[in-house]
């Protein structure tokens, strides 16, 4: 039973970093191609699909956190989930980084995403293109804070 719930936890996290890690490369790779396009698909597209990668990048470290929790009953010491005794606050710091993860696609989702939609995609002569525009940037600020603290965590 244990040999199934270590293989089970590891299947998680292996799941949680494909939603969290790859739905940020390929978020990013869209949003490079939306800025670049001619046209106003591409934007549009990102408006839409924007709330689907938030709820999978929330579940993704939902996943990643009770992978570790998992780990954490299943052994009963923090200390040899990813490396040996002395080692055991590594799971702290990706935890607290987990919980920053979460807070910053918190503040995306409903201060950006939410705005974005509402605003829609202006045409070019628009006054409220640069408005569209200054919370593009904000969501892009804060889309590359969260790759950031992925990345770290992956490392």
């Amino acid at each position: 039973m244990t040999l199934f719930a270590e293989y089970f936890s590891t299947l998680i996290h292996l799941l949680g970093l494909l939603m969290l890690a790859g739905g940020h490369l390929w978020l990013a790779v869209c949003a490079r191609k939306a800025e670049q396009s001619r046209f106003a698909y591409g934007q549009r597209f990102l408006l839409e699909v924007l709330p689907t990668c938030s709820t999978l990048f929330g579940t993704g470290v939902l996943l990643l956190f009770g992978s570790g929790v998992a780990k954490l009953l299943l052994w009963y010491e923090p200390g040899f989930i990813f490396l040996p005794r002395p080692y055991g606050w590594i799971l702290l710091a990706k935890l607290l980084l987990y919980i920053g993860i979460v807070i910053n696609g918190i503040t995306i989702e409903r201060k950006h995403v939410v705005r974005l939609l509402q605003l829609g995609v202006p045409e070019a002569g628009d006054p409220m293109s640069g408005q569209v525009a200054h919370i593009w940037l904000g969501l892009q600020r804060h889309a590359r804070l969260n790759f950031a603290l992925i990345m770290i965590v992956l490392a």
